[in-house]
C-alpha cells in the first residue's frame, strides 16, 4: 500500500491522531503507541511547562514556541484514503531537557512495512544538540522496532530498562484518610496556584520557579480528553494540596490512565498515595474503565497495591 508523509495541522489533526491512538492502543502485545493521556499531556502540559520555566507572568513567549515547536516536528502517513497509519513525534520538545532526542513511533498494526521510514524521519528531525544522539525505548516484544534499530546502528543499554506494569479492576481496597485531611478536585475548588505547587513540591521541587507556570496549567485544562472532575486532590488540614493525580478514560479500550500522582514531601508515609490510587480506580471503574496500565514504570508502591509486571522495554541509542 502506497503512504503519503505529510506535517501536521495543529486545526485538524490532534483528534484525528488522537483517534488513531485510541484504535490501535490495544493493537499489540503491549502498548507499543501511546495512549491518549500522554498525546493530551504532551501538547498541553509537557510544552508549555517546558517553554515558560522560570517563569510565570501572562502567556510566556517561550510556552508558545515549545508547542508551535511540539507541533512542527510531528509528521502524518497516511494510506490513499486519507486514513492515519503512523505517527512520528516527540514529547518534550525544548533542545535542552534530557528528553530531546527522543523518538516516539505510532503506528498501525498493518504497516509494519513503515517503521523503518519513521525512524528515519525521527532521526533527522529530533537530533539531541548537546549529544549528537537519538534515542529510543523498544518493549523486548517489538521484533519489528527491535529489527529496525539493530539495523540502523542504535545499541541497545541492558542495563536501561523500564517496566510495564497493569492492574485489572476488581474490589478496590477500603482506605480512609487521615484526621483533618479531606479529598476533592478541580472542579470543586480550581486553585491553579495550589495545583501548581503540590504538582512542583510532589516531584522534589522546592523553587517556585520550577514549578509549572499558570499557563501551563490553565493549557492542561484546555486539553480535549482533561476533566475537571478527574483531576484529584487530598487537601491537607492547613487547606494546602497534600496529594495529586489526573485520571484519564480511554472508553474505546475501557482502560484508565493515571498521569502524573505525587505526594507533597511533608505529608508522606500518611497513605495519601493509596488513598487517591483508590478514588481514581473508583472513579475510572463508574466511567466504564475495567483496568490500568502503568508504563516506564519501578516504583515499588505500585508492585505492593497489586500492578504486574507485563513486559520490559530497554532504552536503544544512536550517536549521528
Amino acid at each position: 500500500m502506497t503512504a503519503r508523509m505529510r506535517s501536521y495541522n495543529p486545526d485538524r489533526d490532534f483528534i484525528r491522531v488522537r483517534d488513531f491512538l485510541k484504535e490501535t492502543y490495544c493493537a499489540f502485545s503491549h502498548p507499543y503507541n501511546w495512549g491518549l493521556e500522554r498525546l493530551n499531556y504532551a501538547r498541553y502540559f509537557v510544552a508549555p511547562m517546558l517553554g515558560s520555566e522560570g517563569t510565570d507572568v501572562g502567556t510566556p513567549e517561550g510556552s508558545l514556541k515549545a508547542i508551535e515547536l511540539w507541533e512542527s516536528l510531528i509528521r502524518i502517513w497516511e494510506d490513499t484514503n486519507g486514513r492515519i497509519i503512523g505517527v512520528t513525534c516527540i514529547e518534550h520538545p525544548h533542545p535542552q531537557h534530557s528528553g530531546f532526542g527522543e523518538i516516539f513511533i505510532q503506528r498501525h498494526p498493518d504497516h509494519a512495512d513503515l517503521v523503518a521510514d519513521m525512524v528515519a524521519v525521527g532521526e533527522e528531525l529530533y537530533i539531541d544538540p548537546n549529544r549528537n544522539r537519538v534515542h529510543m525505548w523498544a518493549f523486548d516484544s517489538d521484533e519489528a522496532l527491535n529489527r529496525v534499530l539493530q539495523d540502523r546502528g542504535y545499541v541497545r543499554k541492558d542495563e536501561s530498562e523500564n517496566p510495564y506494569l497493569t492492574y485489572t479492576f476488581g474490589n478496590v481496597p477500603e482506605t480512609s484518610l487521615p484526621e483533618g485531611y479531606r479529598q476533592q478536585t478541580m472542579a470543586d475548588e480550581n486553585d491553579i496556584d495550589k495545583r501548581r505547587e503540590i504538582f512542583g513540591r510532589g516531584f522534589d521541587h522546592e523553587d517556585p520557579k520550577e514549578w509549572p507556570s499558570a499557563f501551563s496549567y490553565h493549557e492542561l485544562q484546555r486539553a480535549p480528553d482533561y476533566r475537571k472532575e478527574n483531576d484529584l486532590v487530598i487537601v491537607a488540614p492547613n487547606s494546602d494540596y497534600a496529594a495529586c493525580a489526573i485520571i484519564w478514560h480511554d472508553d474505546v479500550n475501557k482502560v484508565g490512565h493515571l498521569e502524573p500522582l505525587s505526594t507533597h514531601p511533608e505529608h508522606r508515609r500518611k497513605g495519601l498515595a493509596e488513598q487517591i490510587l483508590c478514588e481514581g480506580i473508583r472513579r475510572l471503574q463508574a466511567l466504564g474503565s475495567t483496568w490500568m496500565p502503568m508504563e516506564n514504570c519501578g516504583e515499588p508502591f505500585y508492585h505492593a497495591f497489586g500492578f504486574i509486571e507485563k513486559g520490559m522495554q530497554h532504552a536503544w541509542i544512536k550517536h549521528v
